[in-house]
């Protein structure tokens, strides 16, 4: 009798951990892709507001223009920012990356609240025998509507 109060309860254990496998499922066809935004369904004015951001941000280094640059940076580094510590940012600049020569939108990522505007900027600085060396870089501006309905820059910068 004690043997076959155990057995029911193993019986039930096997079972339940073979059956699973041994389920038979319908194939389901793959979901149809999402159709991609179109450019009219981009939001223009988010685009003319990474335009602008951008042309500062050539300006700022193109002019040594510190209020240019006060415009693409949050309003806490604008506090912190002073004319020295700008001239090192232009100086490092200058030294790593050289002169920027051309700034190309290359594409747009479609998201839920932002869009990110990715821009190719090519600089040039000269090696050490005075040939001119072009490098590319890639920056990203992202914008979108929240909170108050306006614009907002969601992040920006260099990417590797």
């Amino acid at each position: 009798m004690r043997s076959n109060r155990w057995t029911l309860p193993v019986a039930a254990l096997v079972l339940g951990a073979m059956l699973p496998g041994c389920a038979t499922t319908e194939e389901k066809p793959a979901p149809a892709p999402l159709a991609r935004m179109s450019a009219g369904e981009r939001d223009e004015g988010a685009r003319k507001v990474a335009e602008d951001y951008m042309a500062n941000f050539a300006a700022a280094f193109r002019d040594r223009d510190i209020e240019k640059f006060k415009r693409v940076i949050s309003r806490e580094r604008q506090k912190q920012l002073t004319p020295e510590k700008f001239q090192e940012i232009l100086n490092a600049s200058q030294r790593e990356q050289g002169e920027l020569i051309d700034m190309e939108l290359i594409g747009v990522l479609d998201q839920i609240i932002y869009q990110s505007y990715l821009w190719k900027l090519t600089y040039e600085k000269k090696d050490s025998e005075g040939k001119p060396i072009r490098r590319d870089f890639l920056y990203f501006v992202s914008i979108g509507k929240v909170g108050d309905n306006e614009y907002a820059i969601g992040g920006s910068g260099f990417r590797l």
